[in-house]
């Protein structure tokens, strides 16, 4: 049997476990092999909080998605994402070696080597630094500085972060049902990947993801990924104002998909729904358009959110593309509607099935499978996750599921390591010819949420490591007092440090 190159993805979400296996071809192509969700328990914000239950889950997704390919899965990719990551920049600079011959492929290297040099607060680790913009003498951008002739090469770098013990509960889950985790990918990156044109990621776009219990944004502008952020809210709120209607909980979810709307005054004053009770006596009616009511108030604090985050990007008036709304709550009636009204933006709603091959797309035609295409995408381009065929299994059909940036050496000769996963940084070369580091640009804003009668507790100040220049940790609480729109429990409290701001000399 000829042996082909896999792919595994598994996304680990608050109300479901998606995996994916596709094979990528000898031209490159990503073919889907399986696909497979199941309900999970266990996940809140995108945090594990039982291992046990989400280990179930994982290892009945996993082998249902191994059997249908007809491989034995022993490695994967997965992604990550809530009130944990966040974004943080940081500019740093190096003196052309040889200003007459031009900028070199070694100054982009150095450059390089400074930012890998660059450390995490001690609980937390880079997933990903990414180039926003290449400087030459401080005046001159350009996307591509080999060649270019100055005397100094600055630039301005996005790190993505993520706390470490997160990470670390989702390796474990996975080696309990024996898979390796040989790469962890920032969700709101991948969705990227899985669901936007070319056109949009030059002109300038937002990512909305809305999950289960987190909200994930991406902004792309040039090319360039410019910021990520996670919101600790996402459809379970809706679920539970609805509940508070008295409806049961078994009943919620296909009531809101089937009745529901996200705008209120499109739905009918007079119009009613019998919802069954425990018994056929304890049925009762509602008005839809308090269903709607109630749908449309807590989106507003979703869509709320996802505007302070555009603000706090700097890129909130670049957005030509506007918003491209996804993940499973996108299918909600009218959602999208209340995004334009709420945003002033151009919304649509995508699936990520223009990422895959034709005889794949059909399998994949559901925004709630954006994030595990999209962790296959960014895998392909990472490594192939080891898998092995079961003797004498052969592929079954695949069945779906019920219910040009700035450059980096890459593109020329080499690429400095990736930071290990784990949060195991790699090790950073020292030049005693370069200059010392300067301290690093302060982080975004952090979300995190209790109930309105719990006080905020203090932030703590991480510790610093000696030797190496060290990334802001998180600023002073700041309590703006629980914030509610009148339908349900949720209470907040906002961290935030100051403001996310695109650079003086960065044109967009």
């Amino acid at each position: 049997m000829e042996r082909k190159s896999y792919i595994v993805a598994v996304d680990l979400g608050s109300s479901s476990v998606v995996v994916a296996v596709a094979a990528r071809e000898e031209k490159g192509a990503v073919v889907l092999k399986s696909l497979v969700s199941k309900p999970s328990q266990g996940v809140n914000a995108g945090r594990i909080d039982n291992i046990e239950q989400v280990s179930q889950a994982l290892g009945a997704a996993i082998e249902e998605a191994g059997e249908a390919a007809g491989i034995r899965i022993t490695e994967a990719y997965a992604g990550i994402s809530g009130e944990f990551l966040r974004c943080a920049r940081h500019t740093d600079y190096v003196y052309v070696s040889d200003p007459q011959n031009g900028v070199a492929q070694g100054d982009v290297a150095a450059l390089f080597d400074r930012m890998r040099n660059l450390q995490a607060p001690d609980d937390e680790t880079i997933m990903e630094r990414i180039p926003q913009l290449y400087l030459i003498d401080d005046k001159q951008e350009v996307a591509d500085p080999i060649g270019s002739f100055g005397r100094k090469l600055s630039s301005t770098f996005n790190f993505v972060l993520c706390q470490r013990t997160p990470m670390q509960r989702l390796d474990m889950a996975l080696k309990r049902v024996g898979v390796k985790l040989i790469g962890t990918i920032p969700n709101p990156m991948a969705v990227a990947e899985a669901v936007l044109t070319e056109d949009e990621k030059e002109e300038g776009v937002a990512v909305v993801d809305i999950g289960g219990g987190v909200t994930d944004v991406a902004v792309c502008y040039r090319n360039v990924v410019r910021y990520v952020a996670s919101i600790p809210i996402g459809a379970s709120a809706i679920n539970h104002d609805i509940r508070t209607m008295g409806v049961p909980e078994r009943f919620v979810e296909s009531l809101k998909q089937q009745y529901g709307s996200a705008v209120a005054e499109r739905v009918s004053e007079e119009k009613l729904i019998r919802v069954t009770g425990r018994t056929a006596r304890e049925s009762r009616d509602i008005l839809l358009r308090n269903l709607s009511t109630v749908i449309e108030a807590r989106a507003m604090d979703i869509i709320d959110f996802v505007n302070e985050e555009l603000k706090i990007s700097g890129y909130a008036g670049k957005l030509a593309y506007g918003i491209v709304l996804t993940g499973g709550s996108a299918k909600l009636r009218d959602l999208d509607e209340l995004f334009r009204l709420g945003t002033k933006l151009e919304v649509r709603v995508a699936t990520p099935e223009a990422a895959l091959d034709a005889a794949s797309q059909p399998s994949a035609a559901d925004p709630a499978y954006a994030t595990v295409v999209g962790l296959l995408l960014k895998g392909a381009e990472r490594s192939t996750a080891g898998v092995s065929y079961v003797q004498g299994a052969e592929p079954k059909p695949v069945q779906k599921p019920a219910a040009k940036g700035p450059a980096t050496p890459s593109q020329a000769q080499q690429q400095p390591a990736r930071p290990a996963e784990g949060g195991e940084e790699p090790a950073a070369s020292s030049d005693p010819a370069r200059r010392p580091g300067p301290e690093p640009q302060p982080a975004g804003r952090e979300y995190s949420y209790v109930p309105p009668v719990v006080p905020a507790a203090e932030a703590q100040p991480a510790s610093g490591k000696p030797g190496k220049p060290e990334l802001p940790d998180d600023a002073d609480e700041v309590d703006e007092g629980p914030t509610t729109s009148g339908h349900g429990f949720w209470g907040w409290v906002r961290r935030i440090t100051e403001k996310f701001e695109t650079p003086d000399n960065e044109e967009i």
